[in-house]
């Protein structure tokens, strides 16, 4: 992380902020994703192999939509978290992406008016320099809100815990309300026993 605020020490402000707290979202949701699925062999010693399934994303849960015995298909719902904060980030980052889009334009118009004025000789060279640098970051700051939004569509779309495969639930340690931390450790909600 520090290496990354280094690279960044020329540019102030939110977008620093924003690509840094990026930069550390990946990290954490790499390293959850390692370890979001385990695979164990069934205490009974049949040819079953048990799958105990996590989240990759924080949250609270909403809804458990499976009980022990329940047979499920590929894709079934098994778990859903709240969806309010998922829908919000989203909404916050598509506001920011549309938001640093229309300042790129204006910084892109800008530096093309600048450039014309100072083919007529009628601006400095720092002029033109200074518009090239107000583009660049106008267009760091649209990657990293396209980034965010990237992000938190794809928070979005892991807040609902499905099956990887056809299997029968062995065990629902998850309920209603119970908080899904990523970071502490992982959260088992279901386990699932495949033959």
């Amino acid at each position: 992380m520090k290496s990354l605020k280094n690279l960044l020490k020329n540019f102030d402000g939110e977008e620093t902020d924003m690509i840094a707290r990026f930069s550390m979202r990946m990290h954490i949701l790499a390293a959850v994703l390692s370890v979001a699925v385990m695979a164990t062999v069934s205490p009974s010693g049949a040819h079953a192999a048990e799958h105990v399934l996590a989240f990759a994303v924080s949250g609270v849960v909403a809804e458990v939509k499976v009980k022990v015995g329940d047979a499920v298909e590929v894709g079934q719902a098994l778990v859903v978290l709240d969806a309010r904060p998922f829908e919000a980030r989203k909404r916050a980052a598509d506001a920011a992406q549309k938001a640093t889009r229309i300042v790129l334009d204006v910084a892109n118009l800008r530096l093309k008016q600048v450039q014309e004025l100072f083919d007529a000789l009628s601006t400095s060279a720092e002029q033109v320099e200074l518009a090239k640098i107000a583009q660049a970051q106008a267009m760091q700051a649209h990657e990293a809100a396209k980034a965010e939004a990237e992000l938190a569509a794809w928070a979005q779309e892991r807040a609902t815990l499905s099956a990887p495969f056809g299997a029968t639930v062995s065990a629902v340690p998850g309920y209603e309300g119970q908080v899904v931390e990523l970071g502490v450790e992982v959260t088992p909600v279901v386990t699932l026993n495949r033959p």
